[in-house]
């Protein structure tokens, strides 16, 4: 009994042809394969099984890999985007902003729903589809979609980028300072992070320092807080997180900011008795 049949172009679409192996290769074993050539010069993949009870979880089983097959071709698609639009950026970013890519394309539920649902559209008129065909006419916003993953991602790399470099440039500056105390402690108190010193007394200092605004506008966090960690030049600093709100952005990504400036110099606490107190 035949269950549906495939057809694709080499020539017409590589990124597809290239990735054929995972509609070939399934992981049902009552599900076989029948490959031949058409008088057209397409390839054409006949599935068929013996199994009549199964069918439609078969069937459902040949439309997952097929999904998956064209969710490598929106990758790649994105990929040739930025190669081709974005050729300024160097190798190792170039490298970071394609992982970025299709960490974000694997991550999105609704391309792939989507992708399937219209796959199961056409396979309700005919059990034979050609995938170039599909792809050219049922598929036609992948190439704005693509191109919109591309933008999102450049955006993002861009601002991880300016975010290292600020770190960069801040943790510099610290370990030129001249260590003002031994040990300062970092604690999640009051909806805030907030500094003392070995005796627990809360430090106020405020700084002249100017940090990134453009990174204030883009990632929240406490300014006074590294502020005064960088006048005290602290040589050790212990971290309480135990009772630190992982929903207060500001607060987490002030004490990841900690942990990067302050790199070496970081010691976490377990467990004490100002965690129970304050």
């Amino acid at each position: 009994m035949e269950l549906l049949s495939l057809e694709l172009n080499e020539n017409e679409n590589h990124e597809v042809f290239n990735n054929i192996k995972i509609i070939t290769n399934l992981d049902e074993s009552d599900i076989n394969i029948e490959i031949s050539s058409t008088d057209e010069g397409n390839i054409r993949l006949r599935y068929f099984t013996d199994n009549r009870i199964n069918k439609r979880e078969y069937i459902e089983n040949i439309i997952g890999k097929v999904t998956k097959l064209l969710i490598e071709y929106t990758k790649l698609e994105s990929i040739n985007i930025l190669k081709e639009s974005y050729f300024y950026f160097d190798e190792d970013e170039v490298g970071n902003i394609i992982s970025d890519i299709e960490n974000e394309i694997d991550n999105d539920v609704k391309i792939k729903l989507i992708i399937k649902n219209k796959f199961k559209e056409i396979l309700e008129r005919s059990t034979l589809i050609n995938l170039n065909g599909f792809i050219n006419f049922r598929l036609k916003f992948i190439k704005l979609y693509a191109a919109q993953v591309v933008e999102r991602c450049i955006d993002s790399y861009l601002m991880k980028k300016e975010y290292m470099d600020f770190i960069s440039i801040i943790k510099l500056i610290s370990e030129k300072e001249e260590a003002e105390y031994d040990l300062v402690n970092v604690m999640y108190t009051n909806n805030k992070i907030q500094v003392y010193d070995k005796n627990m007394k809360k430090l106020t200092y405020i700084s002249n320092m100017e940090l990134s605004s453009d990174l204030v506008n883009k990632v929240a966090y406490d300014e006074s807080v590294i502020n005064i960690l960088l006048n005290v030049s602290p040589k050790k600093i212990i971290l309480h997180e135990q009772k630190l709100d992982k929903g207060n952005k500001e607060a987490v990504n002030t004490i990841e900011i900690i942990k990067k400036i302050f790199e070496g110099k970081i010691e976490m606490c377990k467990g004490c008795k100002y965690c129970d107190l304050l």
